[in-house]
């Protein structure tokens, strides 16, 4: 049978339903989704693009829109709070709760305080395309970061702690710097920040090695006769170790109050024919190369028999052209993902072959199921 042809069968994966209290400009809402496909239409500015921030948040614990938590909060309110019920094993639904005021932040997953933000990483896998997403390729080295320990988090059993092994001894070690304590309380931190630097660097690079591949393969017909390169920097300088990297910018940490080396600093970057994406393609190839990266993370996330997750695609219609449109709601609809796709007129978006859709419409905030 067909990767679609059973998908009313398929037991629910994926966000079931969300409770939205004083977020943006939403005041309140109860909503019950499909795993399948759900379209939410509305004209620009009517709250659209907040449903799908306010699902995100819920799985990534930040705005794909803002850094400021302010910014998030209903205005005239002190604090927003969303609850969401995610379905992530038959028969089972794991309640998870975000709470937020100007400086605060609360997270509880089935009923329990949540006291590593990394801990949610594998319930529930959310990707976004919208406007507000093209940073992957010019936002800077620490979003692209992000990126790719949050991949990791869901792919790559151990990554996690390693992770936070490491952000812990950095902490230290920047400490001793800005304390300006003398140099041997600064370097008895370097041989576990080593440690644990080269085991994500090696976990890192075997990540993005096969990751390449899927992204070549989704992206052999936009790109015909091109070379696709990833390139990775790991942090410190290329020909010497970290331990090396450490001791010869010793004075000059000491001077600046951090570690100006390590996988804190590492980066990756695109490269079409050796050129960065950003100078070799144009907005609308961009924006497609941005559906291939996010395919292909999925592709990768199956492989190691991870859920597909949510899609979050913000502003279908407009984002995309028709073939690319396409070409994702199909590669989508045989990943089994759950979609949140957002347009003006609802209507345009073309749902061949999806058998469970649910349709909502947004209006000054307010949100309703189109029955």
């Amino acid at each position: 049978m067909s990767a679609h042809g059973d998908q009313s069968s398929k037991l629910y994966r994926g966000l079931q339903s969300l409770e939205v209290l004083n977020f943006r400009n939403i005041q309140s809402t109860q909503l019950e989704f499909s795993h399948g496909l759900n379209l939410v239409s509305g004209q620009n500015a009517s709250g659209k693009t907040s449903l799908l921030e306010a699902i995100y948040t819920l799985g990534r614990i930040r705005s794909f829109r803002t850094r400021s938590a302010q910014q998030t909060i209903r205005y005239g309110q002190a604090a927003f709070r969303l609850v969401g019920r995610i379905a992530n094993a038959p028969g089972r639904t794991i309640p998870v709760g975000i709470e937020r005021d100007a400086t605060t932040l609360n997270v509880h997953l089935a009923g329990e305080p949540v006291r590593r933000l990394s801990d949610l990483a594998g319930y529930f896998p959310v990707q976004i395309l919208s406007s507000d997403t093209s940073t992957l390729f010019n936002g800077g080295p620490r979003y692209r970061r992000q990126v790719l320990d949050w991949a990791l988090f869901h792919v790559e059993q151990g990554y996690r702690d390693i992770w936070q092994r490491y952000a812990r001894i950095l902490k230290q070690r920047n400490a001793a710097l800005r304390s300006h304590a003398r140099s041997t309380l600064v370097t008895v931190w370097d041989a576990d920040l080593v440690d644990a630097a080269v085991a994500i660097d090696r976990l890192r690079r075997e990540y993005l090695a096969r990751f390449s591949v899927l992204l070549s393969e989704e992206l052999r017909d936009l790109l015909p006769d091109s070379e696709l390169e990833l390139r990775y920097a790991a942090g410190w300088p290329s020909g010497i170790t970290l331990t090396d990297a450490l001791l010869n910018a010793l004075d000059k940490d000491r001077g600046h109050g951090y570690t100006r080396y390590g996988t804190h600093r590492s980066d990756f970057n695109l490269m079409i024919d050796g050129r960065d994406i950003t100078a070799y393609c144009s907005r609308g190839q961009q924006k497609a190369v941005l559906v291939g990266f996010m395919l292909a993370q999925v592709r990768l996330q199956q492989e190691h028999a991870c859920p597909a997750g949510a899609f979050l695609l913000d502003d279908l219609t407009s984002e995309l052209d028709q073939p690319n449109q396409q070409r994702v709601l199909q590669a989508l609809l045989d990943m089994d993902a759950q979609v949140f796709a957002t347009a003006i007129e609802g209507g345009r978006i073309d749902t061949t072959g999806w058998q469970n859709i649910k349709r909502f419409h947004v209006e000054h905030g307010v949100i309703q199921e189109v029955l």
